[in-house]
């Protein structure tokens, strides 16, 4: 139990890796219910926009991502 309970106060402390693991992981599902509710429902385009914005929005996580982790990834030398 005591497992269980150091694992949920990593995800959510402040100065734990998987805090921003765990809020990247909503922010995630958030969109992607906004991308899924905006879709239209008009067939083979509508599946095709879909895919073109799962693609972008791909992308796009990909390339923040590393630029995030160039930015703030690389501690100082000791």
């Amino acid at each position: 139990m005591d497992a269980i309970r150091d694992l949920v106060f990593q995800a959510f402390a402040v100065d734990s890796i998987w805090s921003v693991v765990v809020r990247g992981g909503i922010w995630i599902l958030i969109a992607l219910v906004i991308i899924v509710s905006v879709d239209d429902q008009g067939g083979n385009l509508s599946s095709n926009k879909l895919k073109a914005n799962l693609g972008f929005f791909t992308m796009f996580l990909i390339l923040s991502g590393g630029l995030i982790y160039l930015l703030f990834g690389v501690g100082a030398g000791s």
